[in-house]
C-alpha cells in the first residue's frame, strides 16, 4: 500500500478528498493505488512524499501523435503543462489536461499567433521610436 506524507511548511493542510481528513505534516497515510491514481497529481511533489506507488504507464507516456512538438492528446499533463511553461503560460489554480490542451489550441490558432505578432511589433515600435 502506498504511503503519503505531508513535509509542507504548514502544520496542517486541507485535504483534496473529501473523505479524508486533513493532512498533518509529518503523519504518514496509508492510501490505496487507486487513491494515488486520482489524487497524487494533484498534491504536488514539493509539498508530499508518496512512497510505495508508481504512476501507471498511461501517465508516464507522452506519445506526439502529430510528431509536431506541440501537445496533443497523447502528452501527459505534466509535459503539457511544461510545455506551456517554455512559453510562461501558467494556469490559475487546477487545470485539467483538456484543460491545458484547451490553452495550447489558443495559443497555436491563427488569430492567436496575429494577436501575439502585432503586440511585439506595438513594442517594437515604441522602443526604436518608429511609431507610425
Amino acid at each position: 500500500m502506498p504511503v503519503v506524507t505531508y513535509i509542507g511548511r504548514s502544520h496542517i493542510r486541507r485535504a483534496i478528498d473529501p473523505t479524508m481528513r486533513d493532512w498533518e505534516q509529518n503523519r504518514p497515510v496509508e492510501v490505496t493505488t487507486a487513491w494515488c491514481d486520482k489524487y497524487a497529481g494533484a498534491l504536488g511533489e514539493e509539498d508530499f512524499r508518496i512512497e510505495g506507488w508508481t504512476k501507471t504507464e498511461a501517465e508516464e507516456r507522452t506519445a506526439d501523435h502529430g510528431n509536431d512538438g506541440i501537445p496533443d492528446k497523447g502528452w501527459n499533463k505534466k509535459d503539457i503543462a511544461a510545455w506551456l511553461d517554455s512559453y510562461n503560460l501558467k494556469p490559475a489554480g487546477y487545470a485539467t489536461k483538456t484543460q491545458l490542451l484547451d490553452i495550447v489550441a489558443t495559443v497555436m490558432s491563427p488569430d492567436g499567433v496575429e494577436e501575439t505578432a502585432e503586440i511585439a511589433e506595438d513594442i517594437a515600435a515604441e522602443t526604436t521610436g518608429d511609431e507610425e
